[in-house]
């Protein structure tokens, strides 16, 4: 994961594409490096593939993207959380960040301290690249 100031990335892989209780929305599972990643999404909107790798951008800054293979939309952080982890070290805690790209939520959890780098009502740019082969996918 790289952390900096304004911007946050990381590679993913795709575990999971599962449709929505609303109709044409998908809901994304990306596991990443350094974090885990869930978002809803528009199937129609949807360059990646279950089991494909892919890249997520988080940015104060609006990225240089490739208009017909990346998804990229801007919003909103709307809330920031540490939660204790589930996992073997409940004493570990696990920073959230949502994210609402005008009515889609991208939720961000880590063990970094990525709350520090973000706060509530930042406008952000939200950036998936494929890194498979594939550019789309279907959800069965």
């Amino acid at each position: 994961m790289e952390l900096s100031e304004g911007s946050l990335r990381d590679v993913c892989v795709v575990v999971g594409i599962r449709k929505s209780l609303i109709s044409s929305v998908v809901l994304l599972s990306l596991q990443c490096q350094d974090s885990k990643v869930e978002l809803d999404l528009l199937k129609e909107l949807l360059t990646v593939s279950e089991g494909g790798r892919a890249e997520y951008l988080l940015s104060r800054e609006k990225p240089e993207y490739d208009e017909k293979r990346d998804f990229v939309a801007w919003g909103y952080v709307i809330s920031k959380k540490e939660v204790e982890s589930s996992g073997p070290s409940p004493q570990e805690k696990i920073q959230k960040l949502i994210i609402s790209l005008w009515g889609y939520v991208v939720m961000i959890e880590s063990r970094e301290r990525i709350n520090e780098y973000f706060n509530v009502m930042d406008k952000v740019y939200f950036k998936l690249k494929p890194l498979s082969s594939e550019t789309s996918a279907t959800t069965g």
